[in-house]
């Protein structure tokens, strides 16, 4: 988990930009992930419950195993079950499902190897996402094959969603620059797709794959990240690179936080 943070208010939302009634803070990282970097003051009541909308469906029905698994932060801790149910997609299209003990699913994380966010190929917005589904087998014991036992059977492993999970790392990008960028920096480009307002159409657009293949130097960690300049079509933008889950080599992604207007953007990494 990374170093407990507080940033300095906002006092206004970082997403509509309403500054009257009351505020929440904000988890750059969701607080389910591991997240303690705290924006106080940085959202109104709407766009909280639509940010914690999408990171509910990330956390849970994409994310929610490998949480248990990694014993991750919860607010409902004696909630938590002992086991959950082993779904078997069987070779007919028929789906099975027997409950099994936490420890004895298969320990694995999702998420998704894209093409580069489409503006910085020079692209056109398009409402679709280039690239294939990763997932990354954390565990050694794999008994829990012996279910699927005829020819064709699947393991279920979760419910995924390319464009609600970029509207994930767009919240986070977004909200780490806000954090740690100067006032007015940056032209934010983001809040309409982390709201849902541009019907996912900006999603590919804006949020991809980091295709550079730089690697860090330093030990895995939980999640890592960085803030960085780049140009395209003569314009310079500022640049959120946000790996989650660094510890079982899931991708990094790209997100064009917004066009830059100030100074150059520092560096940063989270553990």
């Amino acid at each position: 988990m990374e170093s407990s943070i507080t940033y300095k208010p906002v006092r206004r939302c970082i997403y509509c930009g309403a500054s009257g009634g009351k505020l929440t803070r904000e988890h750059i990282i969701p607080f389910g992930l591991g997240g303690s970097w705290v924006l106080p003051d940085a959202s109104c009541k709407v766009c909280a419950a639509l940010t914690a909308k999408v990171e509910q469906f990330c956390l849970r029905p994409m994310l929610g195993r490998f949480r248990i698994q990694m014993k991750l932060p919860t607010r409902r801790p004696g909630e938590r079950p002992d086991a959950l149910p082993l779904e078997i997609v069987r070779a007919d299209g028929s789906l099975d499902s027997k409950p099994l003990p936490i420890e004895e699913h298969p320990i694995t994380c999702i998420g998704f190897d894209w093409a580069a966010p489409r503006l910085l190929d020079g692209k056109p917005p398009k409402n679709t996402f280039e690239g294939r589904l990763i997932v990354r087998y954390a565990g050694t014991d794999r008994n829990f094959l012996k279910h699927a036992k005829g020819e064709g059977d699947k393991v279920k492993l979760g419910t995924f969603g390319a464009a609600i999970f970029a509207r994930m790392l767009a919240k986070i990008g977004h909200s780490y620059a806000v954090a740690n960028m100067p006032p007015n920096s940056f032209e934010p480009m983001l809040p309409n797709l982390i709201l849902g307002n541009d019907t996912d159409l900006y999603a590919s657009y804006l949020v991809g794959g980091d295709k550079s293949g730089w690697s860090p130097k330093s030990a895995h960690c939980l999640h890592s990240g960085y803030l960085q300049d780049c140009t395209s079509g003569g314009v310079t933008y500022t640049l959120a690179g946000i790996t989650l889950f660094e510890i079982v080599g899931m991708p990094r992604y790209h997100v064009i936080v917004g066009r830059k207007l100030g100074p150059p953007a520092g560096d940063f990494r989270f553990a």
